[in-house]
């Protein structure tokens, strides 16, 4: 309504011939009142860093993308929380055991965690790589649960997601960062704040993608002593004495004529 009764005050200055000697210095008395309302809308822009009113809403966002390499993934982020925050960036697929053993145990739904990576902020952004697939001791592509599923005897059935989680877990407690980002005119929104069972609170953001199971297979791994014996090696193999190298001679003569002391008798 502003512009529009604007206008039509112009049109009127620039038509009605009452005016005509003073048209010049009307027009310029309007250009500078329109200009001192852009540079009043500008600084209305700059208030929410000024008042906690108009603070602004804190952002933390994920974005998960498939790499050139199968089974790498790379997860980017944006926000405006303070450089040099950590975050953990995990990658889950959730699992349900067969029939036979949801009769026996808990029908609660467990999962895996694939793969995980701490990062920082730097100037407002993140990333991390996460690689999904494991080589198995025959050569395989797998995820890690399905190779401790075979040690294990326990059959689990994979969803078809997996879940991209970026957690920030302040190291204190997150009433200092929440009191940090008032200070800079940003509030923490409930969509980004979550709670554990311990009622400790932590800022999360996360993306589902479907995601099949590995398939393939490449050259074995060579085998390690961590992977023998529950990663104790072979303990029952006695590790060989190191040679000696030193080559004592043993005196022709006895050097000395004292009589011979009782340690050195035959007891």
């Amino acid at each position: 309504m502003q512009i529009l009764s604007d206008s039509i005050f112009l049109k009127k200055i620039l038509t009605k011939p009452n005016f005509s000697k003073f048209r010049g210095v009307l027009i310029i008395a309007f250009l500078l009142f329109m200009s001192m309302g852009c540079s009043q809308v500008s600084s209305i822009q700059k208030l929410p860093s000024i008042l906690p009113n108009f603070a602004a809403d804190a952002k933390f966002q994920i974005q998960v993308t498939p790499s050139s390499s199968p089974g790498v993934y790379t997860a980017v982020g944006t926000t405006n929380l303070p450089d040099e925050s950590q975050i953990t960036v995990a990658a889950i697929r959730y699992l349900q055991p067969n029939k036979q053993l949801v009769q026996k145990l808990s029908p609660s739904q467990t999962f895996s965690i694939l793969a995980y990576q701490d990062v920082k902020v730097n100037k407002g952004k993140w990333q991390a790589t996460l690689n999904l697939w494991k080589v198995a001791p025959k050569g395989e592509f797998q995820e890690v649960w399905q190779l401790d599923q075979s040690q294990l005897g326990i059959l689990q059935e994979a969803q078809p997601e997996v879940t991209f989680l970026a957690t920030v877990s302040p190291r204190d407690s997150l009433s200092e960062l929440e009191q940090l980002l008032q200070k800079q005119g940003v509030k923490l929104v409930s969509s980004l704040v979550h709670n554990t069972v311990d009622g400790e609170r932590y800022i999360q953001a996360s993306q589902v993608l479907p995601i099949s199971l590995p398939t393939g297979q490449t050259t074995p791994p060579q085998r390690r002593p961590e992977d023998i014996n529950g990663g104790w090696g072979n303990r029952f193999l006695l590790i060989p004495e190191p040679p000696n190298i030193n080559n004592y001679k043993k005196p022709e003569q006895r050097r000395t004529n004292a009589p011979l002391s009782p340690d050195e008798l035959l007891q």
